[in-house]
Formats: C-alpha cells, structure tokens, sequence
C-alpha cells in the first residue's frame, strides 16, 4: 500500500525525541530560518528512511545496507526478526475478520454473515549476501455448496539468489505476474486498501479468472538510470490445470508450460509512478468433456501513483482462449480503477471493477465464471493503530446469473463489509 500517516508521524516523533534531548544538554538559543529547514531536512530524510525499510518488508525484499535492520522490524511492530551471523529472518503474521452483507444473496447463504478471514504466517530469510529464502503459509476458510471449512495452504515457497541489481533467479512457488496487485500485496489484507481483491486478481479459488500463482524459474531484475528504473523479468512455470481452480503446484497437468514475460518503468523526474505490462502463454490440458487443449494468451498491463497522501492503480487484462476440441475463440476481458487519499489516520477510497466474459467458453462455464458483472465500491479506511486498521465499504453493481436450465440473466447487486486487520 501506499505511504501511511503512521510512518509520517514515527519519524517525527523520533525528531521530536531528538530535539528534547538536544534541548535538555545545551542551553536554549533563537532559532533561524536555517535552523528550521535543516531539522525539516533531518525529519524528511528520516521519514524516507523508514518508509524504505516498510516497503521493502511488505514486499518481501530484506535491505542488505541496513546495519540494524532487525531493530527497524521491532520498532516499527512490523514482525519479529532475529540475526545470528549470516542469517537474518524474521517473520511477519496477518490476521482478518470480516462482516459481509450480499443482495441478492448468494446460494444457500444467508444476505449477511460475520466470517474468519485468514491468518498469514509469512516467513523471509537472509543467507549471506545473495541467498534470500520467503515462505507464506495461509490458514482460511474455503466455501462449498454444502459447508465451509477451514484450510491450510503453502501459498508461496521459493529461494531467490541475487547476482546483482540487474539479475536474480528465483526458484519455487511464487505469485504470478499476470497482475500487478497479485505481486504488490499478496496474500496480507492490511497491506491492501480495501476489503477484497478486484475480479481480476481474485484468487483461483474464490472466483478467480487469471492464474494468480505459479511453480518454476524466474529470472528478472532492475536498471537504474538517471531517467528512472526497469524491470524486467521472465518465467517458466507448470500453468493451469483443467478447470479454473486447479493449480498445479506440485505437478502438471500436461508437458506444456506456461511463459511470462513482463516490464515496468518508474520515472525518475515523476515519483511514485509506475506502469507494467505482462504476455502470459499456456495451454490449459483437455479434460472429461474437452478432447484437445485450450490455448491461452493474457496480455495485461497496469499504472499506477503512490505518492502519500494519494494513492491510484489501475489494471486490464485480456484472456484469449483457443478451444482446439471446437475451433472456437473465446475473449474476455477485466480492468479495475481504484483511488484512496489520506485525511490523518483515515482514507477514503473508491473502486470501479469490471469483468466483461465470453459466454459459453467452455475453460470458465462450468464453473459460472463466464459470466459478466461490474461493481462501485465507496470505502474509508482507519488506522486504529500503526498497524491495526478497520475497513468499511458499500457497493452496487450489476451481475449475470445462470439459473438451473442454463438461461442467463442480470440483476442488480448491492454489498457492503467490515473488515478489522492487523499484522505484527
């Protein structure tokens, strides 16, 4: 997420506490118009500092110039990280529960529901100057037509060694780059600004319709310039398997396999700004009904501005589907624009999602998950504490139906949540 009034106001306390301490050993003097400018320099530069080290923390990256970067942990009640020679750890846990209201409700459920969100146990780790290891392990409800139940799922688990800036090579289960929000706030919702994730960067098994996770290589890594910074990266991955919420983690489903190739720039002269793009390519194996493979091809891109206190991303995708059993093609498509801006310790934010399916495609329909719909969200956030917030939104949109005889049909859709987080 984007800069937060709680990292604003640590380093100011920390140049208050500064300034008390200076004014207790020294005895009191006029202060100038230079004195003024060099202490604001000293609390912006502090301030910088900090916001550094928690963005490198929510993204799993551990700064290797830090000398005291386990103490940067501990202060901020970000985790809990310990050192012993080359090893450095440390390991965050995210926690969520929610109150959700759906109008028309949804099948077998009631319009309203208090609910466990997920407990996020996420682990990174240091070995010496290039080998760096990330475990997240999630615990979460999982629905079905019967029951809930709750879940204990490997989300991610990789080692990653860094040749330089410019190359590193990561090995293991990762989030796939197919969306921007996927690899920016994972699976921690205090991190994310709102309740829940836009249509297309929903998980595989809560109505997802991109293929949020991946096992295999990739490679990548980032230029600096003095116009800005590149990344650039590369995967080769096992890629779906047979229907929409299977993932091939440990095994694929067929000998293909599934490329990415994405950028991003940030320029230099316009700070927080950031756009992306990605080429996805798979071929989704045939099952019980499908005598041939699917071809897919999802090009997506994104932009965003996280400067505090205004935050704004946006993304689109296209999934171009080749039915080999049919000789049929399939395109749908899915974008989202959200906007939140810091007023003190809370933010406003509004989100439009749109997902816009190719009925009939036969990878998604057996599951609904060809079907349209569109969402408004209206939002405010609060920080209780640092690292506590609580989440309240509203929302309308408009949603395609299957009935039991097949035929489709749209309706009105009215929602609203709470959700409390926190992370420590």
């Amino acid at each position: 997420m984007g800069r937060k009034p709680g990292r604003f106001i640590a380093g100011v306390a920390l140049a208050a506490l500064a300034s008390a301490a200076d004014a207790q050993e020294t005895p009191p003097k006029p202060v100038t118009d230079a004195d003024r400018d060099k202490r604001l320099e000293e609390v912006e530069a502090r301030n910088r500092e900090l916001e550094a080290r928690l963005d490198a923390l929510e993204s799993g990256a551990l700064p290797q110039d830090v000398p005291n970067e386990g103490e940067a942990v501990e202060t901020l009640g970000l985790g809990l990280s310990t050192r012993r020679g080359d090893i450095w750890a440390t390991l965050q846990l995210f926690f969520d529960v929610n109150f959700t209201y759906d109008d028309p409700e949804r099948e077998d459920r009631g319009h309203a529901a208090f609910g466990f969100g997920q407990m996020n146990a996420f682990f990174t780790a240091r070995i010496g100057e290039h080998f760096h290891v990330l475990s997240e392990t999630v615990i979460k409800t999982r629905e079905t037509a019967d029951e809930d139940s709750i879940v204990f799922d490997q989300e991610r688990l990789y080692g990653s060694w860094s040749f330089s800036d410019l190359l590193y090579a990561k090995f293991g289960l990762e989030h796939s780059p197919v969306s921007r929000w996927n690899r920016l706030y994972h699976h921690g919702r205090w991190l994310e600004t709102t309740i829940d994730r836009p249509f297309l960067a929903r998980f595989e098994g809560t109505g997802g319709i991109l293929p949020m996770h991946q096992a295999g290589l990739e490679l990548g890594g980032s230029l600096n310039e003095d116009f800005g910074e590149i990344e650039w990266l590369a995967a080769v991955s096992n890629g779906r398997g047979d229907d929409p919420t299977h993932t091939d983690d440990v095994s694929d489903s067929n000998d293909a396999k599934a490329l990415d190739f994405g950028l991003g720039f940030s320029p230099a002269d316009f700070e927080g700004f950031r756009v992306g793009g990605n080429l996805h390519f798979d071929d989704i194996p045939e099952d019980d009904v499908r005598t041939h493979s699917i071809g897919e091809f999802i090009p997506s891109a994104s932009v965003e501005y996280r400067t505090y206190p205004f935050e704004a991303i946006g993304e689109w995708a296209l999934i171009a589907h080749d039915d080999r059993s049919t000789d049929e093609d399939y395109d749908s498509q899915s974008a989202y624009a959200q906007v939140g801006y810091h007023v003190g310790e809370w933010m406003p934010y509004t989100r439009f999602d749109w997902k816009n399916m190719d009925q009939g495609d036969p990878f998604y329909e057996p599951l609904d998950r060809d079907l349209d719909r569109w969402e408004q969200i209206l939002g405010i956030r609060y920080e209780l504490l640092s690292n506590v917030a609580i989440k309240f939104e509203v929302g309308v949109g408009r949603a395609e139906e299957r009935d039991d005889t097949g035929d489709v049909s749209e309706d009105t859709v009215f929602l609203a949540g709470v959700q409390l987080s926190w992370v420590f």
